[in-house]
Parts: structure tokens; C-alpha cells; sequence
């Protein structure tokens, strides 16, 4: 049995024990061992900005499927458009004639032509040639429900090529460097096969006819540089034409004519060069919509 001093004294011994290994004071006698050096400064960094992110980009709406009208007697609509307006003629001939007056003579021609035609029905834009913009040709084609749509203009050439000369008492501007015909389609249109195969028809019909292509939009040059689709049937691409790209049927532009060229220019006046230049596009039309199935009605 222990005495009561041992029994004080082993008290003493476990205050002690208590008191080392306290944690406060564990922790102060740590922090008094370490040596008092002074610490680095800390380069202060400025708070950086979230990263910009781009918005997600918005969903391109992809056009309803065009539907062209359905009329009761069968037929499908050709929209015709008059190239240019009467204000504002386009290019003007060797004798001073504006182009809008050739493209209307070759459109009224044409429309007379299918006025009757058992499976096609004309349709005229700006039959009177006032101010329209490009885009609302092709609206009015779409909103008469036009299965097809060709633009009727008369070619020019580039100013360099150009000679002065006098006409009735007028001085007038001519190029005798080229002529002949030239088709264009766009590969911007809503159906450019369909394109190219309606172009390559009126090219051929226009070169059975007898009529000559002309290569020179071709040139390398500003203002020129048209890629050449066919030689043989003179068909052009041009995919930035406003009146094609913007289409939602089948398109093409034809070039009747050089009318800067002086002998040309006689001959595009002719009736007769009407006549076949009418039926041209007649055949070439007959047999696009023989060859190709009508488009979803």
C-alpha cells in the first residue's frame, strides 16, 4: 500500500504528463522553434477574367421545300424574265437601242409562242419593265408557282474592246470583237442540277438552231473570268447572279446575242432570228420537263 507522500508525489508526476501534452501549448512551443526569418513576399497576381466564350452560333434554317402550283389544266408554269427595266436599259446596242428592248421582244415572242402550248403555261415578270429589284423577280416566279425560271438578256463586252462611230447622225459605241450566245447557272441556286441540266438543254438547242457560242466571258480578266461548264452547248457558271442563286426552282440566264457587235445587232432585230431563238427555248423546255420528273406538289 503506498504512503500518502507517494501517492502526492505520483499526482504531481500526472499533472505533468497533462501539461506537455496539451495542444495549445504543443503548438506554441512548435511555433517558438521556428527560426524567425522573415518570409517571401508573395507577387500578387490581379484576378485574371473568366475566358470570353463565343456565343453557340444560331442554327441555320434550312428552306421549306419548294412547292410550284398545281393548275387545273396540267400545265407547268415558266417564269420569263425581262431582263432589266425601262429606266434602266442594261448594255445598248451598236445603234444606240437599249437591251431591255431585245430581251422584251424575245420574252413577248416566247410567251405568245406557249400561249396555247398544251403543257406549258408562260408566266411574264415586269411586263412593263418598271423598277423591280433582283430578289423580287424571283418572289414573283415563286409566288406564281413557277416550275422553272429563265432570264432573257442581250450581251455587251468590255469597255476596252469598244469603238466610236456615227449612226444616223449620232455618235455610238460598237465592239465587232465577239459574238453568239452564252448560257449561265449558279451553283447557289436551291436545285443546281436541275440547273445545269435545263442549261445544257437551251445551250444545245440554241447550237442545233445554228447559233454560235461566245467564249468571252471567259476571259481572265475583271469583270470576266466565268468558268466555262460546257463548251460544246456554251454554258457558263456564274454563281453570284442574283436572279439564279436566289431562285428556289431550277434557273438559268440566256445571252441571245452580242449587240455591241454591228452585224449582230441586224441579225437580233430580225424576226426571223426571233423566231429561232423562240423556238430554241421551246424545245429546250419540252424536254426538261420530259426528262426530269415534276418537282413535289
Amino acid at each position: 500500500m503506498k504512503t500518502p507522500a507517494a501517492l502526492f508525489a505520483l499526482a504531481l508526476a500526472s499533472v505533468a504528463t497533462l501539461t506537455a501534452a496539451d495542444p495549445l501549448k504543443e503548438l506554441s512551443a512548435a511555433s517558438k522553434a521556428i527560426p524567425t526569418t522573415p518570409s517571401p513576399r508573395i507577387k500578387r497576381v490581379g484576378i485574371q477574367p473568366a475566358p470570353s466564350v463565343s456565343p453557340a452560333p444560331k442554327p441555320v434554317a434550312t428552306p421549306a421545300p419548294y412547292r410550284p402550283a398545281v393548275r387545273r389544266d396540267g400545265r407547268r408554269v415558266v417564269a420569263l424574265d425581262i431582263g432589266h427595266t425601262a429606266a434602266q436599259q442594261g448594255a445598248y446596242s451598236a445603234r444606240g437601242r437599249g437591251e431591255f428592248l431585245f430581251n422584251k421582244d424575245i420574252v413577248e415572242a416566247l410567251s405568245a409562242r406557249l400561249r396555247d402550248h398544251p403543257q406549258i403555261a408562260p408566266f411574264i415578270i415586269n411586263p412593263e419593265g418598271i423598277p423591280i429589284s433582283l430578289p423580287m423577280r424571283t418572289a414573283l416566279a415563286a409566288k406564281n408557282g413557277a416550275e422553272l425560271f429563265l432570264a432573257i438578256h442581250h450581251d455587251s463586252a468590255q469597255d476596252k474592246y469598244f469603238s466610236a462611230w456615227e449612226f444616223e447622225g449620232k455618235p455610238q459605241r460598237f465592239s465587232d470583237d465577239f459574238h453568239g450566245y452564252g448560257v449561265f447557272v449558279s451553283d447557289k441556286n436551291r436545285q443546281p442540277a436541275r440547273s445545269l441540266v435545263f442549261g445544257k438543254l437551251l445551250g444545245a438547242e440554241m447550237a442545233k438552231a445554228g447559233f454560235e457560242f461566245s467564249p468571252h466571258h471567259a476571259e481572265p480578266v475583271r469583270g470576266e473570268n466565268r468558268a466555262i461548264i460546257d463548251n460544246d452547248r456554251g454554258v457558263y457558271r456564274y454563281n453570284d447572279l442574283i436572279v439564279l442563286k436566289t431562285a428556289p426552282m431550277p434557273a438559268a440566264l440566256l445571252e441571245c446575242g452580242v449587240i455591241a457587235n454591228r452585224e449582230e445587232e441586224a441579225r437580233l432585230r430580225d424576226p426571223a432570228t426571233h423566231a429561232r431563238i423562240v423556238e430554241s427555248i421551246v424545245a429546250a423546255i419540252e424536254r426538261f420537263f420530259a426528262s426530269e420528273p415534276a418537282a413535289p406538289r
